[in-house]
């Protein structure tokens, strides 16, 4: 890693995630927005959850209301990462994959895939994190994949106050076993106290805190606060991000370097123009995507 000489990141911009319906549930959105439509090529970011009744509570075979039924996307890779609970994911090719917490799973829809996600009730109530990753414009027609890192696989450490789990790309010297089509950085981050780590001064990052409330380095280097469902968008090029918190919290670390353009958000695709996303949806309701099984 190369340090360049402006050393800390500090927040440009924030904003609380926006309450959004999904499938008979809310959510909270953090990415896109009018104000920032993404952070490197992560561009989407749903907070669902906790959803459910403790774990080994009755099941009266209703369908939790967290279930997400078939749906497509194209253009992208999905990323569904818990910090409790477990859902079944499904999708075109075959796959079926129990998602249990810690766990990177890595949805890659190319040309494009159908999938579902299914909650295991039995196993308590479900609270994570669901991130899309656009494709860089030459990858957008590749064939679909799945891969499931399970956690013991990925980097973890302990830093000081905080407990860092790396998802996927490069961070303090960590790298993660996860294949990417463009550069980033996405981490799972408990903090009680205060750290600092050093990440990827090309890769345009944001802070999405989950849980809790932390301290980040503000605009003019005074101390920030950030509460729960919160995205802060960090200044760009430094090597140094200094966390603190009173309390426990959690949080992400996303982001990476910048998409090139044509980037267009279309439904649940990620397309190079309002008319190829147009075409995708027309695909889908015409059947002409493949089958969940």
């Amino acid at each position: 890693m190369t340090h360049p000489t402006s050393a800390e990141r500090r927040v440009a911009t924030h904003f609380p995630a926006k309450e959004a319906p999904l499938a008979g549930i809310t959510v909270y959105r953090a990415l896109p927005r009018r104000e920032l439509r993404r952070v490197g090529p992560f561009v989407f970011l749903d907070h669902f959850g906790p959803f459910g009744h403790a774990a080994g509570a009755p099941d009266d075979g209703t369908p939790p209301a967290d279930t997400v039924g078939a749906h497509p996307h194209a253009g992208l890779q999905t990323v569904t990462y818990l910090f409790s609970g477990a859902i079944d994911h499904r999708d075109s090719l075959g796959t079926v994959q129990r998602i249990h917490p810690g766990a990177a799973n890595w949805m890659t829809a190319g040309a494009g895939i159908v999938h579902g996600e299914f909650p295991v009730a039995a196993l308590g109530p479900r609270h994570g994190i669901q991130a899309w990753v656009a494709l860089p414009p030459e990858q957008r027609g590749i064939a679909p994949a799945f891969e499931h890192v399970d956690a013991e696989r990925l980097p973890h450490w302990q830093k000081d106050g905080a407990t860092v789990r790396l998802l996927a790309g490069r961070l303090d010297e960590h790298e993660a076993p996860v294949h990417t089509y463009t550069p980033l950085t996405y981490a799972d981050i408990a903090l009680d106290g205060r750290t600092t780590l050093a990440v990827e001064p090309e890769h345009q990052l944001a802070l999405y805190v989950a849980e809790g409330c932390i301290t980040v380095a503000g605009p003019q280097g005074e101390p920030f606060s950030v509460p729960a469902r919160t995205l802060v968008h960090l200044s760009d090029g430094g090597y140094r991000l200094p966390l603190a918190s009173d309390a426990p919290a959690r949080l992400m670390l996303l982001g990476g370097a910048p998409l090139p353009e044509p980037t267009v958000i279309w439904w649940n695709f990620i397309t190079d123009s309002m008319a190829s996303g147009k075409a995708l949806q027309a695909r889908w309701e015409a059947g002409g995507f493949p089958p969940l099984p």
